[in-house]
């Protein structure tokens, strides 16, 4: 057989590789995974002979006779299939000797529909062995299982498993990848322009090693990361259905932890098994459909949109925008950056805005809301718990404020207006709980309308309505019998029986 072979020294590596006399370096773009055509090998030391296929190859034609492990390492000049029961890279056994450390290049597309295709497995007598899948082209695993690695169970030794594909790795419905569940001596590289997973991945026993993706799509099945192996998605990270089964939290906008994407996640009806803290340091987050819950939400900058159903127990924002036209709810927060609400935003615990909250949709407080700066009511704010306006509020043309909780303001004008600086006695609480005489259960008395002449007064009788609850007001001093004919006046507007 015609053996046509080079070395190079690989700067990734730090060792020298062997590759075919025509190969030669191709760097990707976005979303693709750079990468060498050649056929590499995890130590200087792992030097051998490849023979090269021109032309299109049933890989099971490239075994030797009755053995189910390639007879060489192949570079195929062309497509390949794998359709053969069983299908072997490389093997060291009592049988197989001078089998191991091959590799298997194919500089075409490699379509695979074999019952069970390894790339490496050691059996007895070996204490290291490696092997190598490099696909130039798409990787389409149809059916079947692609196993990364293994080793008999009672049997040490390291295996070291190398799978590259600079296209699409696409895993169909009722496809696995995996590495042998009982063996973990496998260390694995493992590299794709494009993950698309609607079958199962499962590298859960992995001992160590690194996957790279450019970008990463889990539509059905299960995709079972490591907490062994560091794996990134250079752009972004889709969940569309099935389950993301992720030991490790998720870290978004950069290259960081276990399991991180350099631009995005999205999130669009799957499982996300791993929910304690999901970390935000830039791009974005989108939940498009589906509902999802996190324990807390560090977020330090970038974008989080929601268009379904998220809850976050924690949110931590420093900067960045948030946006949310589907349901959210927050528990405790501390927001910089903004936070803007077109859809339903229920805040449940203790949260403190500055002025970078804006809700033109339904907002609900059931807990402790603090507003530090003077803040427009638009939409529909309903109130249930505690809300301070601490600089103030006013309405906007379609703000409606229903509260039954508590409401408190610094700003007197935000519930009477002009009045006037006479008497010492301060308003501090309307309690709309107690009994009201009859006579002054009326819709507006003229006392009433003598002291709130003001707009934001006459707004606030426009807009809204108080059900139970209490209103604190500071800031202002009134006589006894100012403060008295207001509160009876005031419960006679907004606590009827």
């Amino acid at each position: 057989m015609n053996k046509i072979f080079k070395k190079i020294w690989s700067e990734s590596r730090g060792c020298f590789v062997v590759v075919s006399e025509t190969a030669s370096s191709i760097s990707r773009s976005k979303g693709k995974v750079t990468s060498l055509i050649l056929v590499t090998f995890l130590t200087a030391s792992n030097v051998f002979a490849l023979t090269t296929h021109n032309g299109n190859v049933e890989l099971g034609t490239l075994r030797d006779g009755e053995k189910r492990t390639l007879v060489d390492s192949f570079v195929i000049n062309g497509n390949a299939t794998a359709n053969t029961p069983e299908l072997y890279i490389s093997w060291t056994s009592k049988n197989f000797r001078g089998m191991e450390n091959q590799s298997l290049l194919v500089n075409g597309n490699l379509d695979s529909s074999s019952p069970l295709f390894v790339i490496v497995h050691k059996g007895d007598g070996a204490s290291k062995i490696s092997g190598n899948l490099e696909v130039a082209g798409n990787l389409n695993l149809h059916s079947g299982l692609l196993r990364l690695g293994s080793g008999n169970s009672n049997d040490g030794g390291e295996v070291n498993s190398s799978l590259s594909v600079q296209g699409t790795l696409t895993i169909a419905n009722g496809a696995q990848i995996d590495n042998r569940a009982d063996y973990h001596h496998v260390k694995l590289q493992l590299n794709a322009g494009v993950l698309d997973s609607s079958g199962l991945f499962d590298i859960s026993s992995v001992e160590s090693g690194t996957v790279n993706y450019g970008e990463m799509t889990v539509r059905n099945g299960t995709y079972r990361q490591s907490g062994n192996v560091q794996t990134y998605v250079s752009d972004n990270i889709a969940l569309l259905g099935g389950t993301l089964n992720n030991q490790d939290a998720l870290n978004i906008g950069g290259k960081s932890g276990n399991f991180s994407a350099g631009n995005s996640l999205n999130l669009a009806g799957g499982i996300l098994t791993n929910r304690n803290l999901l970390t935000q340091v830039g791009g974005s987050v989108n939940v498009t459909a589906g509902s999802y819950d996190f324990g807390t939400l560090n977020k330090s900058n970038g974008v989080l949109s929601n268009a379904s159903t998220l809850v976050i127990t924690n949110f931590n924002q420093s900067n960045g925008t948030a946006a949310n036209s589907g349901n959210l709810t927050i528990g405790n927060a501390d927001l910089y950056g903004t936070l803007t609400n077109t859809g339903t935003l229920s805040l449940t615990g203790n949260v403190t805005t500055r002025g970078n909250l804006t809700s033109t949709g339904t907002l609900n407080n059931r807990g402790n809301w603090t507003e530090t700066a003077h803040y427009a009511i638009s939409g529909n704010l309903t109130n249930t718990g505690s809300v301070n306006f601490q600089n103030g509020f006013e309405f906007a043309s379609n703000g409606r404020l229903n509260s039954s909780g508590t409401l408190q303001t610094n700003n007197a004008a935000n519930i009477f207006d002009s009045l006037g600086s006479q008497g010492q006695t301060a308003l501090s609480t309307v309690s709309l709980q107690a009994a009201l005489p009859e006579e002054v259960k009326t819709s507006l008395t003229d006392l009433f309308r003598h002291y709130v002449p003001g707009t934001v007064a006459q707004s606030l009788i426009d807009h809204a309505t108080f059900t139970g609850g209490k209103v604190v007001v500071t800031g202002v001093n009134l006589t006894t019998t100012q403060r008295d004919d207001l509160v009876q006046a005031f419960k006679a507007k907004f606590f009827l029986s």
